[in-house]
């Protein structure tokens, strides 16, 4: 597949479930052996998806600044915030890889965007 068509792919998955609370879109190309890097989340297909039903980012939101493609991985750099929050959120780059249509794998990292003018040149 294409670097556009898998950015293609991971933008509807994020519009989906940060949107429209709906997990249908990931359910649909999230491989049977996903593998997860993150220390926060499990590997396999079933118990992701359980996982993002469940976690405390389910009902945020993601602002996506950025989406970059090369072959089969994707970047994704967005500011995420939990339900409820009333700061600023967290500053995200989250990296997936696909094969055939497929999310195969995904790795992220994730730090807390702070107030005001501590970083004057902004974080997006």
């Amino acid at each position: 597949m294409s670097a556009d068509r898998n950015k293609q792919i991971i933008r509807e998955c994020y519009e989906q479930f940060f949107t429209h609370r709906d997990l249908s879109r990931l359910t649909e190309v999230l491989g049977e052996g996903f593998v997860q890097h993150s220390p926060d989340a499990p590997s396999g297909r079933q118990a992701y998806l359980d996982h993002l039903a469940e976690a405390a980012f389910y009902g945020g939101s993601s602002d996506i600044k950025l989406i970059l493609a090369d072959g089969d991985h994707v970047a994704v750099h967005h500011n995420m915030k939990l339900p409820g929050e009333s700061g600023e959120g967290l500053a995200v780059v989250d990296l997936w890889r696909l094969e055939n249509g497929r999310i195969v794998e995904h790795w992220d990292v994730e730090q807390p965007v702070p107030e005001g003018s501590r970083v004057p040149n902004g974080m997006f």
